[in-house]
């Protein structure tokens, strides 16, 4: 559903299920500290795909 909307929108998406990061082309790392925003920084497809999977392994 996303990939057909996104032709016009733009879509930000927070997750930890790995069936999304699939259909996706860019990935971002975000630092918060205190609920504020520290930095944001492009990161790798494998970057996001590791991190999924290590929170997957503590839940």
């Amino acid at each position: 559903m996303i990939q057909s909307l996104s032709f016009t929108p733009q879509f930000i998406v927070t997750t930890f299920q790995p069936e999304m990061l699939v259909t996706v082309d860019k990935f971002y790392g975000v630092l918060f500290n205190n609920q504020k925003v520290l930095s944001i920084w492009l990161i790798r497809c494998e970057e996001a795909m590791e991190f999924v999977d290590q929170e997957a392994q503590v839940q």
